[in-house]
């Protein structure tokens, strides 16, 4: 007996030590993702013609992969299903999906650094697998992407929250609960002493001209119904666009997979990406390449109260479904994000006038968490994300618009794993070991 809880305790020690490694891994890889990415944003800001590049950019991520050992197919989807399921996901995934997101970046594709900081994750995750008792290997995963995106958005409570709804798992023990929480500050804690910061959160974003002036509104009933109802419409807007968005990428998705091999895919997205962005000066609309990259200017912008067209949530959600359906590498959640703060931008104005102050920037985040939370049918994580990067003051109005794009959104997600499943089947493939989940 005593033999056995010295063993017990060595091996809780060994996990315990694994977690840190494992946060620490996780936030140096951030910090690489991230730079890569900003240097290959930056680079397409200087040289926009990189955009006619973007289908080789994507045969070259192919070449990538398949020089790797990986199935082209390997998504973030697939990444949290594999999670879900305990199988093993790749370590080569970790630069594979590093330099396949900054060649899509590079030229001009629409995707972001989140998401595919999620599979990174979770490939880091496998350099620890033999290392830990086999009681704990289904904990490193999650608690990888957990440090991922807290790490990735210096929401390291986003991320915890995050692991749990997102693969719809309840956590079993005080075990199961503080692995995530462990990987996701020390990766935050790493990614803030190297001084990198991923999205840049306007001062004052939730003080007097945003909040605290909703607040006062809210005293005068007539004003204080108005802008709540406004809330609320935001929210629907914004789950009827959510519903459009995940099922038309699904379609997308569909269509281009009947080309055949993946090559046919990046082409066909490619090429139209590239028309339409590429000819944006001769035909006069040169403000469509602001809405190409990660999408972190157009939240920035919103944020700051700047200015943008009604149809910016438009160009951004276009751009997107290209890039993401032509099967290029990157994430979806900053877009997700960018989409939700630019139609927020649409409603903001009408906020204003009914108070005389600043609203916008409020109604950006109170969009942003409502349309991440209906494409993702994660609202825990959407409010935790408000709340850290905001602070307590929006989360009531985030609420407001969160809770009817949730429930509009339910039939429909970015990731099968958030979907309640009635009977699932799981398909192995032939080649590099992924697999499809299909849910009925």
């Amino acid at each position: 007996m005593a033999s056995e809880k010295r063993q017990a305790m060595r091996e809780g020690a060994v996990f315990a030590l694994s977690l840190v490694v494992l946060g620490i891994m996780v936030g140096v890889l951030t910090v690489a993702l991230s730079l890569a990415v900003d240097g290959g944003v930056a680079l397409f800001a200087a040289h926009p013609r990189l955009v006619w590049l973007l289908p080789v950019a994507g045969f070259c991520a192919y070449g990538i992969y398949r020089a790797l050992g990986l199935d082209f197919s390997w998504s973030t989807a697939q990444v949290m299903e594999a999670t879900r399921d305990e199988r093993v996901v790749p370590v080569l995934l970790v630069p594979a999906i590093i330099l396949g997101t900054a060649l899509t970046v590079l030229c001009g594709g629409s995707v972001g650094k989140e998401a595919a900081a999620l599979q990174m994750g979770a490939g880091a995750s496998g350099l620890l697998r033999g290392r830990v008792s086999e009681r704990f290997r289904c904990l490193l995963a999650p608690a990888a992407m957990a440090a991922a995106l807290g790490a990735m958005l210096s929401t390291p409570l986003a991320g915890v929250v995050f692991s749990f709804e997102a693969l719809r798992r309840r956590p079993e023990s005080a075990v199961a609960l503080g692995a995530p929480v462990a990987t996701s500050f020390v990766a935050w804690g790493v990614v803030e002493a190297a001084g990198v910061r991923f999205l840049a959160v306007p001062a004052g974003v939730a003080g007097a001209s945003g909040a605290d002036a909703f607040w006062v509104a809210v005293a005068n009933p007539k004003v204080g119904v108005a802008l709540l109802l406004l809330a609320v419409a935001v929210g629907v807007v914004g789950g009827l666009l959510a519903l459009v968005f995940c099922s038309a990428l699904k379609g997308l998705r569909a269509g281009l997979a009947r080309l055949g091999a993946p090559v046919f895919a990046l082409a066909a997205g490619g090429v139209v990406t590239a028309l339409v962005v590429g000819y944006a000066e001769l035909f006069h609309y040169e403000d469509l390449r602001a809405y190409c990259g990660t999408g972190a200017l157009q939240i920035e912008m919103a944020l700051a109260g700047e200015a943008m067209p009604w149809w910016a949530f438009a160009a951004k959600a276009a751009l997107t479904l290209l890039t993401l359906a032509g099967g290029f590498k990157g994430g979806e959640i900053m877009p997700v994000l960018a989409i939700g703060t630019c139609l927020g931008s649409v409603a903001g104005p009408m906020a204003s006038g009914f108070t005389g102050a600043n609203m916008e920037p409020l109604f950006a985040v109170a969009a942003m968490a409502a349309f991440f939370a209906a494409c993702t049918n994660c609202p825990l994580t959407a409010l935790t994300l408000a709340l850290e990067l905001f602070g307590a003051a929006v989360v009531p109005i985030a609420l407001f618009a969160t809770l009817p794009a949730y429930l509009i959104a339910r039939s429909e997600s970015l990731y099968p794993t958030t979907l309640r499943q009635k009977t699932s089947k799981l398909r192995k493939k032939d080649d590099g070991g992924a697999s499809d989940v299909e849910f009925r």
